[in-house]
């Protein structure tokens, strides 16, 4: 499976974030080594936004992407299925309680067939009672682990973490730790970051996003 990106730009309010990308990523098979790539840059140079082409949340301003899956197009109604992204902009259904969110996105995303509630809740360092409070009184940092839980324990091929640290402490940074250790597999990773803690130990190939343009280092 590939993700190709050519000559893609994104204009916010008649100012370029990016322009001129062209790359191809492969999102890995089985007998190919899974794709370990950071996008870095300072706030606001466009990262967030280029994961959200990336999965169909936003589309180019110039330039086309592409999915292809053994050289056939897979329409971008269908990316989502491909893909799990945990991003600090992406809300979470409040009203829910964590065991209501949890049948839920199992149905709509999927968990990997041995995670169950009690499981995420020891990973997280949630209490027993955290299950039937609804999310809205969560802490940021509470709901970061949801987040992460969710991308990290699906089945996807690919795993894109925008600022995968956001609003963790010490505590939620060994989750972080503990999802990608043991949890990411064989699948494709991306993670957008400004610091070097997010991804220096788990990417293997680094680009840069902003003003420069988007460049290999």
């Amino acid at each position: 499976m590939n993700i190709i990106l050519e000559n893609c730009g994104k204009n916010y309010h008649r100012s370029w974030l990016f322009q001129g990308i062209n790359l191809t990523l492969n999102i890995s098979g089985e007998d190919s080594t899974p794709l370990k790539l950071a996008i870095l840059g300072p706030n606001g140079a466009g990262k967030s936004t280029f994961t959200l082409m990336l999965v169909g949340q936003t589309d180019p301003t110039e330039g086309t992407i592409q999915w292809l899956e053994q050289n056939k197009s897979i329409p971008q109604s269908k990316w989502h299925q491909n893909v799990a992204l945990a991003s600090p902009g992406m809300e979470l259904p409040e009203e829910f309680t964590l065991a209501e969110w949890f049948d839920f996105h199992h149905q709509i995303k999927g968990f990997q067939s041995s995670i169950t509630l009690p499981m995420l809740m020891d990973l997280c360092g949630f209490p027993k009672a955290t299950k039937t409070k609804q999310i809205l009184t969560f802490s940021s940092g509470m709901k970061q682990r949801v987040k992460l839980c969710a991308a990290m324990l699906g089945n996807h091929p690919l795993v894109i973490l925008d600022e995968p640290l956001t609003n963790l402490d010490k505590a939620g940074a060994e989750v972080f730790k503990t999802l990608i250790d043991k949890y990411l597999g064989n699948r494709s990773l991306i993670i957008a970051s400004n610091r070097e803690d997010e991804w220096m130990n788990y990417c293997t190939h680094t680009y840069t996003i902003g003003e420069g343009g988007f460049k290999a280092i």
